[in-house]
């Protein structure tokens, strides 16, 4: 079912849609997916909702579970 109304109490978190993580392939065209996460961002800004962009660049120091990160940033 689509989503048509905002909850007063949400807030949009949008996570790793930088340059790296875009430029990868992925099932659905990332401009899509970057145009579709900034029309939530603006219905949310404009409904004074808080917007959270979260870019991870690394891991927890000491961790070693996780193994060598295959891809560089920003990318060749």
């Amino acid at each position: 079912m689509p989503l048509t109304m905002l909850d007063p109490h949400a807030a949009l978190i949008v996570i790793d849609l930088q340059k790296g993580i875009v430029g990868l392939p992925t099932v659905h065209p990332t401009a899509e997916i970057v145009g579709r996460a900034a029309q939530l961002a603006r219905a949310f800004r404009k409904r004074g909702l808080p917007v959270v962009l979260v870019n991870v660049m690394g891991r927890a120091p000491g961790r070693t579970d996780a193994g060598s990160p295959k891809f560089s940033f920003p990318p060749d």
